[in-house]
């Protein structure tokens, strides 16, 4: 409740004040932790935040302490610049002492811990460790530094040692080192103290802590930079909080720590369950742009740069927005995102190195040799373990938001080497994508991920590299995207978005975005992106003709011809010596119909350029539409001596060779064909068709099988095995086939035939009768249905109608084989004698 007497506008200015955005679901949280009792099922005892450097944690923190300390807790906060567990409960001791309450015990015995090291120091100094042999200190002194006095500077010129003991030579130097101590200590207990610190202070720290707690409703405990303080930190801490190896902390006390990473289930274990996980991330726009607003930024074109500049990482949208989007030092904000980042490391190289492996988008091992310094070589181990690295089977990521403020650093700071390792990346990726396209058929380029994946960075970084050089061909780029795989263009453009992003180049960003804009996700239809692009005015005249042919196989394929044929003809206007223009017109025309004018183009594709074998191919399906078998079988033979690959050129061979009554044939090419796509459904049915025209009836259910797993409403593979079950005599199975068939597509005469045959040989003439008649309402000429009819007709003694249907038949199939109609009897019809087992023909 608010104090007595505080208007709501007092209450609204500090809400104002506090300059709090996007965290009050985090604060109200914790707050509300705190008015509940300690023993309260929901409690939590331990709050972690975390996050990438730079959303907020600190601040969000330091709100919580304002919080915990309004509801009149005792509160203390540490960062790394206390590097051990002594330092830690020094500071928490100095800050509880501030606020008047004292650790006495604690202090007095860490004031005689500092004493007797620095008695000890004294001592190390009148006493020099004999050196061994060749003149290094001894192998018992260097352990003796290690675990001990080393560590607290006092065993002059050792400093830390990096060489491990065994266990042997450890623990006899440990009770070395406990007997030089107890020589010169006046009791065990001081000797203990130097020894081990942390298993003689905490039980004393633990303790004070349970005295002072009972006087304050709560003690809240802050740690920050948990990420690098947690190495030395997180066994003590977790001792201290779930077990009772120091004794045991006071019941009201609340724990709050603040990290990049989440707790480990390594150490924490089922404990997690206590915790109460915080992850923090970017603001959402609204959320920055209500920051911007609190600091007068409302400016549209201000706000978008702000937003863009910053990544909108709360720490930087509050620094850029102190002195607005005109402020010349943004990049500065960025450079001190990546001090903080990079807080901690030293060394130049290895400093240069994590700068060098933001400029790539994913880096591996080779990516990382292309873009660091020859002198990092060895160190990509070391920057696979950095915090705002994820690391996935030795890909590596950085996190986006610290990516970015790494590359605007270098490309306001280094221009220069800004641009020479983008380059770098670029050459290092087109070698890639060169040498895999050796052993790739181009048809197979844009489908193989890794191909994608060089031919998407190199151009990323073609287009960071040279900005004024790109545009046209980026733009080609996405054309062929489309033209080739529809699926792939969102991932381009997202490409082109992020480019144009880190290189500030807005024309590369607005087309990715534009693009993005107009495909919701990657089943949409590219044709709104073709339309974008087309639009643009650096696409050039191979391009334009390109992105038109691309545009119109769209449009044929969702049924626009007219459309289609528009685009063509503006192609043909560009470069009327386009042989793909032809060739997208020839497959126009053969979806149209329009056979004659299908074959002329692709005729005229195969002047301009001979012996291709997809025009080849193309004409053949034509000649095959046309009747002209002969020829279309000439084509696609070409076409598959020249590009074996070319999976429909011999699903259309099979086709070809199934109209000529040549099932063996056809059998072997749609086997070729499946080889090369063993998920078309189709395929599976035409082989099925050639098995069935064999005799090879268990083959040809095997698969319809196969076609129907791969497509369960496949119509017509239920039809072909219907009429398979018919020709076995399986008339249970053949009706439900091809009654299922006639469900999933009505009107369709030959299925309806086909059931009616059935009918006929179960001797149901009333329902064959129906089926047949509306097979031949549909289609009139169905000769088949015909010859069916009659032999039903027969069997009722309905000679006048039998003998109309089968004279109409024999007409139009006088090589049928007649014997296949079966009906018994011999009649006598207007003086001639009729044997239906040796009918003409």
């Amino acid at each position: 409740m608010p104090e007595q007497g505080t208007s709501l506008q007092e209450l609204i200015a500090r809400q104002h004040r506090s300059g709090l955005v996007g965290r009050q679901a985090e604060l109200t949280c914790f707050q509300e932790n705190l008015r509940q009792p300690a023993d309260d099922p929901s409690h939590r005892f331990v709050f972690h935040l975390h996050g990438a450097s730079g959303v907020g944690k600190t601040f969000l923190l330091q709100q919580m302490i304002s919080g915990a300390r309004a509801q009149g807790a005792l509160t203390a906060y540490v960062t790394d610049a206390a590097r051990t567990v002594v330092d830690t409960m020094a500071a928490i001791g100095a800050e509880l002492a501030r606020q008047g309450f004292p650790l006495k015990k604690f202090d007095g015995l860490l004031t005689t811990y500092h004493r007797k090291l620095r008695e000890a120091e004294a001592l190390a100094h009148a006493a020099q460790p004999a050196p061994g042999r060749d003149g290094s200190p001894s192998a018992s002194s260097r352990v003796a530094a290690r675990i001990g006095l080393a560590s607290l500077g006092l065993v002059p010129g050792l400093g830390f040692v990096a060489e491990a003991a065994d266990a042997t030579e450890l623990a006899q130097a440990t009770d070395r080192l406990r007997e030089w101590l107890g020589s010169h200590f006046h009791n065990r207990e001081d000797v203990e103290l130097v020894m081990s610190p942390v298993r003689t202070l905490t039980p004393v720290f633990a303790k004070d802590l349970h005295d002072i707690a009972g006087r304050r409703p709560w003690l809240a405990l802050f740690f920050d930079d948990y990420e690098r303080t947690a190495p030395v930190l997180d066994d003590w801490l977790r001792e201290l909080l779930l077990s009772a190896v120091h004794g045991t902390l006071p019941g009201n006390a609340v724990i709050a720590l603040a990290g990049q990473q989440p707790l480990g289930y390594a150490g924490w274990g089922d404990q997690l369950g206590v915790v109460q996980q915080m992850p923090l991330d970017v603001f959402t726009e609204a959320e920055a742009r209500q920051l911007l607003a609190a600091k007068g930024i409302t400016d549209e074109r201000g706000v978008a740069v702000l937003l863009r500049e910053s990544g909108r990482l709360p720490r930087q949208v509050a620094l850029m927005a102190e002195n607005g989007p005109g402020d010349p030092h943004l990049a500065d904000v960025s450079g001190a995102t990546v001090e903080r980042v990079l807080k901690g490391v030293d060394d130049p190289v290895r400093r240069a190195a994590a700068l060098a492996c933001a400029v790539p988008r994913l880096l591996d091992e080779d990516v990382y040799r292309a873009v660091a310094d020859p002198e990092a070589a060895g160190l990509f181990g070391w920057l696979r373990t950095l915090a705002f690295v994820t690391d996935q089977g030795g890909v590596c990521q950085y996190n986006e938001p610290i990516r970015a403020a790494f590359l605007r650093h270098q490309r306001h700071h280094s221009p220069q080497r800004w641009y020479d390792r983008h380059r770098a990346l670029a050459g290092a990726f087109e070698g890639w994508r060169l040498r895999l396209e050796e052993t790739l058929a181009p048809e197979a380029r844009w489908a193989d991920d890794r191909w994608l994946r060089y031919a998407l960075e190199e151009r990323y970084h073609h287009v960071c590299a040279f900005p004024q050089g790109s545009p046209r061909t980026t733009m080609r780029f996405l054309v062929d995207a489309c033209a080739c795989e529809p699926p792939r263009v969102r991932t381009c453009a997202d490409m082109l978005t992020q480019a144009g992003g880190a290189a500030d180049v807005e024309a590369a960003r607005s087309l990715g975005q534009r693009l993005l804009d107009v495909l919701p996700d990657e089943r949409a239809d590219v044709t709104p992106a073709l339309d974008v692009l087309l639009a643009e005015p650096g696409l050039d005249t191979a391009g334009r003709v390109a992105a038109l042919v691309a545009r119109g196989e769209r449009h044929r394929r969702a049924g626009r011809a007219e459309e289609a044929l528009a685009d063509y003809r503006d192609a043909l206007q560009l470069d009327p010596a386009s042989p793909r223009v032809y060739r997208g017109r020839g497959a126009l025309y053969r979806a149209m119909s329009r056979l004659e004018e299908s074959r002329a183009d692709f005729t005229r594709a195969l002047e301009l350029a001979p012996g291709d074998p997809v025009t080849l191919a193309g004409r053949g399906a034509t000649h095959r539409l046309m009747g002209r078998f002969g020829d279309a079988l000439a084509d696609l033979a070409r076409a598959v001596e020249i590009n074996p690959e070319l999976h429909w050129a011999h699903a259309e061979r099979g086709w070809s060779y199934l109209s000529t009554l040549q099932p063996e044939d056809a059998a072997k090419a749609f086997t070729r064909a499946l080889g090369h796509r063993p998920d078309d459904s189709l395929l599976f049915i035409g082989r099925a068709c050639a098995h069935r025209c064999e005799g090879h009836y268990d083959l040809a259910l095997a698969d319809c099988g196969h076609a129907l797993r791969l497509k369960p409403d496949s119509w017509w593979a239920h039809a072909v095995r219907g009429a398979t079950y018919r020709l076995l005599e399986r008339y249970d199975e053949a009706h439900a086939d091809l009654t299922r068939a006639i469900d999933l597509r009505p009107g369709y005469d030959w299925c309806l035939a086909g059931r009616g045959e059935v009918h006929r040989r179960e001797g149901r003439f009333e329902e064959a009768l129906r089926d047949l008649d509306e097979a031949l309402r549909i289609r009139p000429d169905n000769d088949w249905a015909l010859a069916r009819r009659g032999a039903v007709h027969c069997a009722q003694r309905r000679t006048q109608e039998a003998l109309a249907d089968f004279q109409r038949s024999w007409d139009n199939m006088p090589d049928y084989d007649w014997t296949l109609v079966r009906p018994r009897g011999t009649y006598r019809h207007v003086g001639h004698e009729f044997d239906w087992y040796t009918a003409p023909g």
